[in-house]
Formats: C-alpha cells, structure tokens, sequence
C-alpha cells in the first residue's frame, strides 16, 4: 500500500451499512446537504476539483470526508457533524494511502464556505493548500474509504432529542 495516514471518519450509520454492503464507501452528491444559493455543492466542486489538480482521481464523486491528526472525540463529532447525534452515528477509524488524502486547512475551508454563503465579505486565499498531517486536528478528503482499511468502528452516544 505505500505510506499510509491514520485517520478517523464520522457517518451516520446509513452510510457505515453501505461500506458494509459494498466493501467500499464513496461521495454522493446526493449526500451533501442543501443550501441557500447552493452554496455547500458549489464548495464542494471546489474541493473535488482541487482533489483533481492535486493528483487524486474523484471520478467527479465529493469527497468522503475524514479527520487526521489525532484520534477524534465525541466533542468533535458533535462540533462537526452538524446536526444531532441521535439519528445514529459511528466513528470509523482506518488506514489510508497517503496519496489518497488530500489534508486542507479546516478553519480556511470554514471561511471559504461563508464567504460562498456572502456572510464575510473576505474570500480566504490558502484554504486549498496542503496542510501537513502532524499532531494536530487536520481536514482530510479522500475519494473513497474501502472496508479493507477500517480498523475500528465506534457508534457515537446518540444525542438527547432537541
């Protein structure tokens, strides 16, 4: 396999069943969440087209998204999934091949986001540059995650309704 990263993915457990079933997990636009003026899709492109000029074949499919780092907690699912934990959702830690992530500055990418939202008025220039994976909590994208990479799988605690 090469260099390899540890890295760490949340989805809903819809998703962890599809990986199951079909031993590979990949993006779907149909997956990524509706927004004013299509705002996240066309953040998306933007990340699949960087993947793309970065050497990582997509075959047009948005990323699956992934932490780097180190080992993520129930804090930061509940920060980044989004939404609320009690629909069901797992941690799935694997092991990648490094020429498959793509690592991206999360708090560039954030500002990014907004700036496609027309919130901040400042588009950030750096948040597609590559970010080292070292000890700190780091934005991954890959093209797909394969079962045969998954070390472990950890259902997140399911949140109290709202």
């Amino acid at each position: 396999m090469g260099a390899t990263v540890e890295l760490w993915s949340f989805q809903p457990l819809t998703r962890l069943a599809e990986l199951e079933a079909h031993g590979e997990l990949v993006g779907s636009w149909e997956h990524v969440p509706p927004s004013t003026g299509d705002a996240i899709a066309r953040g998306y492109r933007a990340m699949t087209a960087t993947m793309e000029r970065a050497g990582v074949p997509t075959g047009g499919r948005p990323p699956v998204w992934a932490w780097g780092g180190r080992p993520v907690t129930v804090a930061d699912a509940e920060s980044l999934v989004g939404e609320s934990l009690r629909h069901g959702w797992a941690t799935i830690e694997f092991t990648a091949p490094a020429a498959l992530a793509m690592a991206t500055d999360y708090g560039a990418w954030n500002d990014y986001l907004a700036e496609l939202f027309g919130t901040t008025g400042v588009v950030p220039t750096a948040w597609d540059v590559p970010t080292p994976i070292g000890r700190e909590l780091v934005q991954v994208c890959l093209p797909v995650l394969r079962a045969e990479w998954v070390r472990q799988v950890h259902p997140l605690p399911r949140s109290a309704p709202d």
